[in-house]
């Protein structure tokens, strides 16, 4: 679900909720570059909140745009909005919200399987050191259930970063503050070439012509005559 209101920060440590933000915010096309680099520069330097950047993209070309992802604190979330939204014009922001609880009890309940499983392979092993074979079984079970351990250890802290930190995507757009001159430039750009496709349509339609010349003309002339003749 999306709520386009602020929503009030709950305490990461009570928190099962993973919250997404998306902003687009409509800039001069000359302060694109510019904007896109002062939203970078301050997560890149706001270690106190833990900012990372996830993604960043910039063109400065025929369709100008910017776009930054970045994971932040939740309680430094709206100071970032309100920074990047200062730097142009806010035209959407959205929020979605996904509750973890049943995703982070099943990685836990999978941990305690797991620990537990592994402590009796343990106590196992101790007791089958003179027993050659069961002792290779039983550290094959050991490595398997060590991997396993360690796939649902990286689960389990992803899903922690995911409610202890907001993923935040801000998208620059020039679409209102498009440069007056722009079309006009694009338009003289792109003059040759559309001079260029215009002859080589023309050129194509009067090789299609040319051939039926050779019989509409002598078609006219020949009813012409015929006319004639009926008149005399």
């Amino acid at each position: 679900m999306q709520y386009a209101a602020k929503l009030q920060a709950v305490p990461p440590e009570h928190s099962t909720l993973s919250r997404q933000h998306s902003v687009v915010v409509d800039v001069p096309e000359d302060a694109l570059e510019g904007s896109f680099h002062r939203v970078s520069a301050r997560c890149e330097t706001d270690a106190v909140h833990h900012c990372t950047i996830l993604q960043s993209d910039l063109s400065t070309g025929q369709y100008p745009s910017g776009l930054i992802k970045l994971r932040i604190d939740p309680g430094a979330v709206e100071d970032l909005i309100a920074f990047a939204s200062g730097l142009g014009k806010l035209e959407h922001r959205s929020t979605t919200v996904e509750d973890l609880a049943d995703a982070i009890q099943d990685t836990q309940s999978r941990l305690e399987m797991l620990g537990n499983y592994r402590k009796q392979l343990l106590a196992l092993q101790s007791k089958a050191a003179t027993n050659v074979d069961a002792a290779i079984k039983i550290a094959s079970e050991l490595s398997t259930v060590q991997g396993n351990l360690e796939r649902a250890n990286g689960e389990a802290a992803y899903q922690t970063k995911r409610v202890t930190t907001d993923v935040v995507t801000i998208n620059f757009a020039v679409a209102e503050q498009r440069a007056f001159w722009r079309p006009v430039r694009e338009a003289f750009r792109d003059f040759l070439g559309n001079l260029s496709n215009g002859m080589s349509q023309a050129i194509t339609a009067v090789a299609y012509i040319v051939p039926w010349l050779f019989v509409v003309v002598p078609g006219l002339y020949l009813v012409r005559f015929l006319w004639r003749r009926r008149g005399r």
